[in-house]
């Protein structure tokens, strides 16, 4: 039986830069050579961030708790009619926890204190902070609004509330809560002394598909108080 001895060859230099796995070991090391303290602190910035951000949404996450049940008890004395104490507790919801959805919540009922207590110019303001922070809540926006057009009509801006009663019409998703929204709209068209304009918007009101009979019948009184000359 012939037995074949192998020898072994020694790899010359150029062949072993040419072995793609000693190719990609050179380089690795020449890199880390080269950049190893960036690549170190560019890690150690990331596990920082990392951190922060855990830390952010965790204080945040606690935040959100501690003004939810601030929020409750300050619903209650709205509820109350203790005005005097929701408004107080309220604006620290507000200060104390910016950015909050209790904080954009305190400010639509700091506008309900303050209409309570008879004073729109106040509530108007809130309503307008809370629309401004309502973003694509459509709950939010949508009490934000009627809010906002209640406190206006309160304050006599008559125009103004009517106009805001059309953008709260336009936010509703059935006839009937539009055209709830477009006789208080007519309503302050009237007040603003822009009686035709009102009578348009009632016989919109029904032409409405789909429209119970007491917000038409409604709508049909206004344009009769307004064709006798009667104030609505």
């Amino acid at each position: 039986m012939t037995t074949r001895l192998v020898k072994h060859q020694k790899l010359t230099k150029r062949q072993i830069k040419e072995d793609p796995l000693v190719t990609a070991a050179f380089r690795g090391t020449q890199i880390w050579e080269e950049h190893g303290s960036r690549i170190l602190l560019g890690l150690g910035a990331v596990v920082l961030v990392v951190i922060l951000v855990f830390f952010v949404s965790r204080t945040r996450a606690q935040s959100e708790e501690r003004a939810a049940a601030d929020l409750f008890r300050a619903q209650m004395s709205v509820g109350q009619n203790d005005y005097a104490t929701a408004v107080q507790m309220l604006r620290e919801i507000v200060d104390a926890a910016p950015g909050t959805k209790a904080a954009r919540s305190a400010m639509l009922f700091l506008g309900d204190a303050y209409l309570g207590q008879g004073k729109p110019a106040e509530a108007v303001n809130w309503y307008r902070k809370a629309l401004a922070k309502a973003g694509n809540d459509a709950t939010a926006k949508e009490a934000s609004v009627h809010g906002l057009a209640s406190a206006l009509e309160d304050r006599g801006d008559f125009a103004q509330a009517a106009n805001t009663y059309a953008d709260l019409a336009k936010l509703q998703t059935t006839d009937n809560d539009r055209g709830r929204a477009m006789l208080a709209e007519a309503r302050c068209l009237a007040k603003a002394g822009q009686g035709p304009k009102a009578i348009a918007v009632y016989q919109s009101v029904q032409r409405l598909p789909v429209v119970d009979s007491d917000i038409w019948n409604a709508a049909g009184v206004g344009m009769g108080e307004l064709s006798t000359g009667t104030t609505p």
